[in-house]
């Protein structure tokens, strides 16, 4: 059987992950010659999907909603 993934624990090392991105740790440069060249090796809406679907994945495994039912109500006029 596969192993349970920890989504409370995925999230925080995407943080991780989006705080490096954001801070600058997540650059490479490469040189050829005189010229060079910095580039991020995830895509900003990439990383924001992986966070969110993360984080339902955890609410989820705590047992807690994310979407409740409105109640029906009528008034007695």
């Amino acid at each position: 059987m596969a192993d349970e993934i920890d989504w409370c624990a995925r999230v925080s090392q995407l943080r991780e992950i989006e705080f490096a991105r954001v801070s600058g740790g997540q650059v490479s440069e490469t040189r050829f010659g005189p010229d060079m060249v910095r580039f991020l090796e995830v895509s900003d809406a990439e990383l924001q999907r992986a966070i969110r679907y993360a984080e339902t994945q955890c609410t989820a495994a705590k047992g807690k909603r994310s979407r409740y039912a409105m109640a029906a109500r009528s008034r007695a006029w």
